[in-house]
């Protein structure tokens, strides 16, 4: 435990501790960066709700929690299967009209969206250190984007690159967004592959940050510094379960976190 840190969770021996400064982070979206929540409900549980109901699919909400952090679009097809009985066609069409259905519900409420606490804090801290941002996301590439310019972390340049799963190829848990984030930011080359762990690379100059099981998959898969937040729907149990390198209680703590551990240079960027 770190002193003057609360709520803060770590169970994995930190190998890194004073070591390689992190030169990446890829943050998620939704309950890590961005509240979501609207009239007292996660947005994206809401839209997904509403998304089945239309087409007359129950789905139970722990069964939508689960979910959270993977590509919308295998969401929709391995529900759809899995409670809607669909298959072939049929369950690919539906999909797709399911998934413009939800990111109508998204786009229509974007201007509701608030950033999470310490998030812009987060970000200026990050990029005083020379650290390039990325925002990774299940949205689709539209939503993704419309978000990052609403809060003005676009406009702001505090966030360097915004990518999403559909847009990279593959959803977390693969480490698609993740090498697509290393090759705008040009510490990997555009002509390597994406879809596989690259041996030569040493990925503890990376950090990764979510709220969500899937969201710490993506992470330790590479073997990328991987911190979990409790500010989404997942609790803290199940989150160390999935083994990050710690938990937090948000992305306000981060700064002083990695403060503490060595994992940001001593130089610092000056940022407008």
């Amino acid at each position: 435990m770190v002193s003057g840190l609360t709520g803060i969770v770590e169970h994995i021996p930190r190998v890194g501790d004073i070591g390689m400064p992190i030169t990446l982070a890829l943050f998620d979206m939704a309950a890590t960066t961005v509240d979501d929540t609207i009239d007292g409900r996660p947005l994206v549980l809401q839209s997904f709700a509403d998304s089945f109901n239309a087409v007359h699919v129950t789905v139970p909400g722990e069964t939508l929690n689960a979910q959270r952090g993977k590509d919308k679009m295998e969401v929709f097809r391995t529900l759809l299967a899995s409670h809607g009985g669909l298959h072939g066609d049929t369950l690919e069409q539906t999909a797709q009209r399911l998934l413009e259905h939800f990111t109508v519900q998204l786009l229509r409420n974007i201007e509701r969206l608030r950033e999470m606490p310490g998030a812009t804090t987060a970000f200026r801290f990050l990029k005083q250190h020379g650290v390039f941002i990325a925002l990774g996301s299940g949205f689709p590439l539209d939503v993704t984007q419309a978000i990052a310019r609403h809060l003005g972390w676009s406009t702001a340049g505090l966030v360097d690159y915004v990518t999403c799963g559909e847009a990279a190829g593959a959803g977390r848990p693969h480490p698609h967004m993740l090498h697509r984030a290393l090759q705008a930011a040009g510490l990997l080359p555009s002509e390597i592959p994406v879809d596989r762990v690259l041996p030569d690379f040493d990925y503890s100059q990376v950090l990764k940050v979510g709220d969500t099981v899937q969201d710490v998959a993506e992470g330790r898969n590479v073997g990328a510094l991987t911190l979990a937040v409790t500010s989404g729907t997942q609790t803290a149990e199940t989150l160390e379960k999935a083994g990050p390198t710690a938990v937090l209680p948000s992305v306000a703590a981060l700064p002083a976190w990695l403060m503490a551990h060595g994992y940001v240079a001593h130089r610092t960027v000056e940022t407008h």
